[in-house]
């Protein structure tokens, strides 16, 4: 296969992969938020006062999540939980990543034979 070709196609493979992760709220039914959160997890914290923190989640209690801004990661963060007022976690869409499972199976074949087709023709 051309050199080429097999970089467009890791490209478009690695773009579609992307769109595999999506936001969702996080809503416990019983215990603590922090109950619902894993160490690393991606979280976009929004607080009462209108602040908005985009951080990766190291530790929490009952009263607090510590963690490090997402920007450099280095930098910590400490956000009372009674501060908050929403937050959303960076999850895998079930939806997306099948669809970009189905949607390989189908088009490999195709852009396979489109490649074979495009170096024949050379």
């Amino acid at each position: 296969m051309n050199a080429r070709i097999q970089r467009a196609l890791i490209v478009v493979v690695l773009a579609a992969f992307a769109g595999c992760t999506t936001m969702k709220e996080v809503r416990p039914q019983d215990g603590s938020v922090v109950d619902y959160l894993e160490i690393g997890d991606h979280i976009v914290v929004y607080e009462k006062s209108g602040r908005i923190v985009d951080m990766r989640f190291v530790l929490g209690d009952e009263n607090v999540l510590r963690g490090s801004l997402s920007d450099d990661g280095l930098e910590a963060v400490e956000i009372r939980i009674a501060d908050i007022e929403r937050i959303e976690a960076e999850r895998v869409a079930a939806g997306r990543t099948t669809g970009v499972v189905l949607g390989g199976i189908i088009l490999a074949p195709i852009a396979a034979l489109g490649a074979g087709l495009a170096l024949a023709g050379q």
